[in-house]
């Protein structure tokens, strides 16, 4: 703050003294790297989008060393997203809001390479027994699945739905087919298309471990193959 004279037009004499405040001006800009979420190397040519809530789209490319940098305005909410070919997406959310001094505000992505036909497993994804409609909890970790395929447009997966060896092997195979059916068509119904997403059933004839028909086994031994699991066929 302080004074200054001038003889401005409009003012009330010939010289005169005028009072000034600087007010502060808040400067907020982004930096962050993209890296291979499994090496660690920083990954160039990703296309980085920083999506204004409200508000405009930007995107840049990451350099060489796999940086992004970005202004940001006061009192925003942003989406931030990192994208490359061959690669799942990732993304975070970030806010000036409440920022009372000028920052940096750092944030890096990770994205992790797509390995065609490799089964990735669904936890915590459980029937009721004999049923396979889709239970509140199951529901709620495929919504992550759903939020995967939201993020990569192009991806198409298989999911595969699988038992224990006890019980009759065709009922078995049955029972997974319309388990995976029925995660399916939760799957489309959260506006995903059909044409992406495939179900399979493989009853019991993919076990992670020995209990085969007949062995004896512990009950924890038996959850281990009744599971649920995804593989990205086409990207």
């Amino acid at each position: 703050s302080g004074y200054f004279s001038s003889n401005r037009t409009d003012g009330l004499g010939s010289d005169d003294i005028y009072s000034f405040t600087r007010e502060q001006v808040l400067a907020f800009s982004l930096s962050g790297k993209v890296y291979n979420k499994v090496t660690g190397q920083p990954l160039s040519g990703a296309m980085v989008t920083l999506n204004k809530t409200g508000g405009s789209v930007l995107r840049v490319e990451t350099d060489e060393t796999g940086a992004f940098k970005f202004k940001l305005e006061k009192a925003s909410d942003y989406g931030l997203t990192g994208e490359k070919t061959n690669f799942r997406s990732d993304g975070t959310d970030l806010t000036t809001k409440n920022l009372t001094s000028s920052a940096e505000i750092k944030k890096d992505l990770y994205l992790e390479a797509v390995e065609l036909n490799k089964a990735i497993r669904l936890e915590n994804i459980y029937y009721d027994f004999d049923k396979s409609n889709i239970r509140a909890d199951a529901a709620v970790e495929l919504d992550k699945l759903v939020k995967i395929m939201q993020d990569n447009p192009t991806m198409w997966i298989e999911l595969g739905s699988h038992t224990d060896s006890r019980g009759n092997d065709a009922y078995n195979l049955a029972l997974s087919q319309r388990r995976a059916e029925s995660a399916v068509q939760y799957i489309i119904s959260r506006g995903i298309s059909k044409n992406r997403i495939e179900a399979k059933g493989y009853g019991e004839t993919r076990l992670l471990n020995r209990c085969t028909n007949g062995v004896k086994c512990t009950p924890a031994e038996h959850q281990l193959n009744r599971r649920t699991e995804f593989k990205i066929v086409k990207q």
